[in-house]
């Protein structure tokens, strides 16, 4: 089952969602649909099994961020740290993008993909308040969201662009990211 995933993660990074059917997966697993279909129901099936091993997968690599270290980094290397590692799977699975936006998903699969942008915000918002304790929870909350839709909005524009282009971009995004978390972790002025 997990080499039909892989096959389909190809063919829905390619062709997009509504373009890709499921006789293009079994054909691109050298399997018969009738093989498919023991597996998966549907098109929406794959995708919605695609995504959730996407959302584990990807909230793994999140978890492993060490808060500690990114709260002592500078804000910039802190800001590289947490978004290369979305931007990077983003680039090895290019379907998960394309599936995030465009396929229909179950309550389950969607409830991990709002649990996965959560392990994102509370890694975030986390980073912020231990470099400024006296920041409120809402406030840390609130600009780790801010900082997460940047980064969603970013990706599409990242697809398919040249190595130079994607660096100039990334570098864009996170200088950009950082100023804007700069002056929320800045104290206000009384």
């Amino acid at each position: 089952m997990a080499s039909l995933l892989d096959v389909a993660g190809g063919i829905f990074g390619e062709l997009g969602y509504h373009a890709a059917t499921t006789n293009a997966i079994a054909a691109g697993a050298k399997v018969s649909p009738a093989t498919l279909y023991q597996f998966f129901p549907d098109k929406e099936a794959i995708a919605n099994a695609l995504v959730a091993r996407y959302a584990v997968d990807l909230a793994k690599e999140e978890r492993a961020a060490d808060t500690q270290k990114l709260a002592s980094a500078s804000l910039e290397e802190a800001i590289r740290q947490v978004t290369g590692v979305v931007i990077e799977f983003h680039r090895r699975h290019p379907a998960f993008r394309t599936l995030y936006a465009e396929a229909p998903l179950s309550k389950d699969t969607a409830e991990q993909k709002r649990l996965l942008v959560q392990t994102f915000i509370d890694i975030v918002s986390k980073m912020l308040s231990i470099r400024n304790p006296k920041l409120d929870r809402q406030d840390a909350l609130w600009s780790a969201e801010i900082v997460h839709t940047a980064l969603i909005g970013f990706l599409p524009a990242l697809a398919g662009r040249k190595t130079s282009d994607r660096s100039r971009m990334i570098d864009a995004l996170n200088q950009m990211l950082a100023r804007y978390l700069e002056s929320v972790l800045k104290p206000p002025k009384r």
